[in-house]
């Protein structure tokens, strides 16, 4: 029991605690040690927890193909797929060149020099270097297989966000017509048909959805289509003294206005979000510290 559990505390316990107030002792081992040896163990930890979590997954793939559970064949698609990307960057430099062309196999190349009769060499890229290799292999498997299936994955993405969106920015309470008010701005002021919504357009359309408004608050009918008019006449006018300058008034001009909405308030809540997962951190890590907290020793 000893072994199992407080030692592991006592651990975690002693090297939370050197990595937090290493922070704040000025000490060229224990700097070096925080800036240094803690991020390299930290990089080897979550190297082996990738390594995990690949066998877990081939794990989970293997077993639904076993008992043809629905969808099993894109489990055989992801296992073939996994071997496929784990042999060719690991087993194969892939990357073989001629002068400036490149082939995937040594043997491609050299029949490539004896068709040509060329007197250049083939030269091999170093390993690790070989899946960053322009031409190579690896790099040929990422551009043409994983980041099309990525931009695909992401476009799909988009109805969903479409979908949310609808049910997330419908106009229930003031909270939520601001969110629609902002997600509209920022929509359309970064698209490029939003330059061309001059703000005049916006000032006309909100002189009618004002009037909408004042419909619903009062019964007379020569007070709203008064109000209405002098709208009307009021931006007519504005717009005229200001040669209808398409890009002022600058808090009418969607471009300028969601760059604002982006810039301040949405940077504002941004700063809180970030804020909240410091201080979460904060309290996570003492609680480590503490050893009030065990799930890593397999309590719960």
């Amino acid at each position: 029991m000893f072994l199992k559990r407080y030692i592991p505390i006592g651990i975690v316990a002693f090297f939370g605690s050197l990595t937090l107030f290493g922070w704040f002792i000025e000490n060229e081992s224990i700097e070096s040690f925080v800036n240094d040896d803690a991020t390299q163990w930290y990089d080897i930890i979550a190297s082996f927890a990738i390594f995990l979590g690949a066998l877990n997954l081939l794990k989970l793939q293997f077993l639904k193909v076993a008992k043809r559970q629905s969808g099993w064949q894109y489990s055989v698609v992801a296992i073939s797929s996994f071997f496929f990307a784990f042999t060719i960057g690991f087993f194969m430099k892939g990357a073989f060149f001629v002068g400036e062309d490149v082939y995937f196999t040594q043997k491609a190349a050299e029949q490539a020099i004896l068709v040509s009769g060329s007197s250049e060499a083939v030269r091999a890229v170093e390993w690790g270097a070989h899946i960053s290799a322009e031409g190579g292999l690896f790099k040929w498997m990422f551009d043409s297989i994983f980041t099309p299936l990525s931009a695909t994955m992401f476009a799909l993405l988009a109805f969903y966000v479409a979908s949310a969106s609808y049910r997330a920015f419908r106009a229930r309470n003031f909270e939520a017509t601001l969110l629609l008010l902002a997600g509209i701005i920022i929509m359309l002021g970064r698209v490029p048909i939003g330059s061309l919504i001059t703000p005049w357009m916006i000032m006309y359309l909100l002189v009618f959805v004002g009037t909408i408004f004042m419909s619903t608050y009062f019964k007379d009918r020569k007070l709203i289509f008064g109000s209405f008019v002098l709208g009307l006449l009021g931006v007519t006018v504005l717009g005229m003294s200001m040669d209808w300058n398409p890009t002022e008034p600058a808090i009418f001009f969607l471009p300028s206005l969601q760059e604002w909405v982006y810039t301040v308030p949405n940077l504002a809540g941004a700063r809180a979000i970030m804020i909240g997962i410091g201080l979460g951190i904060i309290v996570t890590s003492l609680r480590y510290i503490f050893g009030l907290e065990k799930s890593y020793i397999g309590d719960q």
